[in-house]
């Protein structure tokens, strides 16, 4: 129902030409041309034939086939659908449980690939369907069987911290698990893992014996001892940390940009002053700083807030008194700027752009040397 009553089309998409899309030298898979964003042309190698018989190409050989059905499929209809999993030749004594989570982990491993697509190819709604996949499926992956997808998928976990933080709170979960069952949950999880052939396993293995012994998890800082006698660990739910972590990488990103397009801009002040658009982009990356500054003071009060329940304390758990001084400089800063032109903090943008209706004269109220005078507008260097 709610895709009759959704936007409807004034053209048909499937009234455009056919694109034959190859997937890592796989297929081609096919769909209307007119579904493909530009990212997508951008980041591939795009023909377009405009002969009687018109067959656009596009080659992502960065991308599975698995993962170029799935990328097909929500370009068409707006949902995730993956291939059912190639069946292997399974042995005879190979138990049903242990089929179950190979083909988990198969879809796992190319949820992670669709992930990892989606984001390179601009397509943020489906890598939150992505997101949700990697989380219903780890769910049903032993520890052990999850390291390996990971590892098979080869990722640069500093390039999607969301999947990094994922792997952590699996293997912090998985030590809080262990706390409660005692060494029998450590042995068998030992006894599933096997010998190890690789580094994270290794790591992997060290960390499982560590957790075996109650008196090492107690001296964990991580740890704290708990009313009925047990470490328990203080987890924050996991696709929230996938999230909180990617926004983070995002804020980071963008304060990066912000810094290199800034330093241009306030070295063109020192030398005679900016113009009415590029003292607007100051701004906006003013209000920007502030919002990030928001975001991050937020998380941490659900921190508090978090840290309160788990203690069932009342006492404040204050903001560190840096983080509040730099919210308070970056506020003040901002409020100060648009006390001198005359202005509303929570105005629209547009108001810089606007001569007639701004009581803000660029030229004499921020710079008294200023002439009235000159033909473009300058604001003279003084923040």
């Amino acid at each position: 129902m709610a895709g009759y009553w959704g936007p409807k089309p004034t053209h048909s998409p499937y009234a455009s030409g056919p694109c034959a899309v190859y997937f890592a030298s796989a297929g081609p898979l096919h769909i209307p041309r007119s579904l493909l964003n530009e990212n997508m042309k951008q980041a591939a190698q795009f023909r377009d034939d405009d002969s009687s018989h018109p067959l656009s190409e596009l080659w992502l050989d960065d991308i599975t086939l698995d993962a170029g059905h799935v990328i097909i499929h929500y370009l068409i209809t707006g949902t995730y659908q993956c291939l059912q999993p190639q069946e292997e030749e399974a042995e005879e004594e190979e138990e049903e449980e242990e089929e179950e989570e190979k083909k988990f982990a198969a879809e796992l491993a190319t949820a992670i690939r669709v992930y990892v697509a989606a984001d390179s190819l601009s397509l943020p709604a489906l890598r939150e369907m992505a997101r949700g996949e990697i989380f219903r499926l780890g769910e049903w992956l032993s520890l052990p069987a999850l390291i390996k997808v990971m590892e098979e998928a080869a990722l640069s976990f500093d390039a999607y911290p969301g999947i990094a933080t994922y792997v952590e709170s699996r293997v912090l979960s998985y030590s809080q698990d262990e706390v409660i069952h005692g060494s029998d949950k450590a042995d068998e999880t030992l006894d599933a893992l096997g010998a190890p052939d690789s580094l994270s396993k290794v790591l992997l293995r060290s960390v499982l014996l560590a957790k075996a012994s109650e008196d090492r998890q107690k001296k964990e800082p991580n740890y704290r001892l708990s009313t009925v006698g047990y470490a328990a660990l203080e987890l924050r739910p996991i696709e929230e940390g996938m999230e909180r972590a990617e926004k983070r990488a995002l804020r980071n990103a963008e304060a990066a940009d912000e810094e290199q397009e800034l330093g241009p801009l306030m070295e063109k002040k020192k030398k005679g002053g900016l113009m009415r658009e590029e003292w607007a982009r100051v701004l906006t990356f003013q209000r920007n700083a502030i919002k990030r500054a928001e975001e991050e003071s937020m998380e941490r009060a659900m921190d508090a807030q978090r840290w309160l329940e788990g203690n069932k304390s009342t006492a404040p758990h204050p903001i560190p008194k840096e983080d509040a001084k730099i919210r308070r400089l970056v506020s003040e800063s901002f409020r100060a700027l648009h006390e001198a032109c005359g202005i509303s903090p929570d105005e629209p943008a547009e108001h810089y752009d606007n001569d007639t209706n701004s009581d803000c004269t660029w030229t004499d109220q921020l710079t008294p040397s200023s002439s009235q005078g000159s033909s473009v507008h300058k604001v003279s260097s003084w923040w």
